[in-house]
């Protein structure tokens, strides 16, 4: 189905991924059999299943489905927009400046008049249009600026250049790179390059990690230094001081910091993948194909088959024997999709919204 951009019109972003919000989750989406109402988190039922589709709340409004179309009701179960969209988006807040018909970012100012609205199609093509909260087509559409919300993707690096000039140059290193400290210990620590090899020495040119290694990296956790290390053979990683906390020879290694602000190590090797904390503990054992963090709340994990499960950062795990899922922002729910094609919530307790 074709969509219209709207963001080369009306600059208009509707990327979920920039402009990202909390789901409402004070009533969730519940089916039984192919039939979707909604039921607050404790699963009792508040509005009855009666929809081809339903999605999640937004701005006091949800898009559900009714022969074949879309329209909106509201959390008492009343439609407040008929049902005749082939698209209906969510609601979310936009901005006109005072007095102009179409505007940009940079119209906005202290005069901006907030509204709701939601894209939506009224064509089988899925040419998008925005509509109001009564249902009515707009003859604009309302600005986001890049400021109404975080972007969750963006980072920004801040390069601090350092002098290493009273370090003095001498047999057992070339370039210095990175320095570090480890929390009581009166010596200073320097990343260095000897040719094209990696090592760390220390202040009284001790080398405290052989030059043997392709890349090193330095990482601050818990009020501790890991040092990211890879081989020819693989990735690991070592303490601040040069010991082995996890060896060196995995072929999948990324060291990511989790919404929960705990650090984790998706690792593996020989096409078997899991996740372990720094002290090379296993938070998911290596039993699975593939394993991608997903920053609305936890990690979707591959199994054979291609099948699907997810680790909650709460600990709790769906074993992979789903078609596909995708967390919702939040952490606390999961959208499965069933190897029969159906889909519904699980929250991290394991409660199903949904009765085949």
């Amino acid at each position: 189905m074709k969509t219209r951009n709207l963001l080369t019109a009306f600059l208009i972003v509707f990327a979920l991924s920039v402009f990202a919000q909390d789901a409402d989750l004070t009533l969730i989406p519940y089916r039984q059999g192919n039939l979707w109402g909604y039921a607050a988190p404790d699963k009792k039922i508040v509005i009855a299943p009666a929809y081809e589709e339903a999605e999640l709340f937004s701005e006091g409004y949800a898009a559900v489905k009714k022969g074949g179309k879309y329209g909106y009701i509201n959390k008492a179960g009343r439609v407040l927009i008929p049902f005749r969209f082939f698209v209906a988006k969510s609601f979310r807040v936009g901005y006109f400046a005072k007095g102009a018909k179409i505007v940009t970012a940079d119209d906005i100012d202290d005069n901006q008049k907030a509204i709701l609205f939601a894209p939506a199609s009224l064509r089988a093509d899925g040419y998008e249009i925005c509509i109001d909260t009564k249902g009515e087509t707009m003859k604009g559409c309302p600005a986001i600026p890049e400021n109404s919300a975080p972007d969750i993707n963006k980072t920004s690096t801040i390069i601090t250049e350092k002098n290493y000039s009273t370090v003095k140059q001498n047999d057992i290193f070339d370039k210095i790179v990175d320095d570090y400290k480890i929390p009581g210990v009166e010596d200073n620590y320097y990343i260095a390059m000897k040719g094209a090899n990696y090592g760390v020495f220390n202040n009284k040119f001790e080398i405290m990690v052989p030059f043997e290694y392709l890349m090193i990296k330095k990482w601050e956790i818990s009020n501790s230094v890991y040092l990211e290390v890879q081989k020819p053979e693989g990735k690991g990683l070592l303490t601040g001081n040069g010991a082995t906390s996890i060896a060196p020879d995995n072929s999948v290694f990324s060291v990511l910091k989790a919404a929960d602000s705990k650090y984790y190590i998706i690792a593996g090797k020989n096409g078997k993948i899991g996740i372990k904390d720094v002290a090379n503990n296993d938070v998911v054992p290596p039993n699975y194909t593939d394993i991608v963090y997903a920053p609305d709340g936890g990690f979707v994990l591959t199994g054979d088959n291609n099948l699907k499960g997810f680790r909650f950062l709460n600990s709790y795990m769906l074993e992979p024997k789903y078609a596909a899922i995708k967390p919702v922002k939040g952490g606390e729910y999961v959208n499965i999709t069933s190897q029969a094609g159906r889909s519904g919530y699980i929250n991290n307790k394991g409660d199903e919204f949904f009765v085949d």
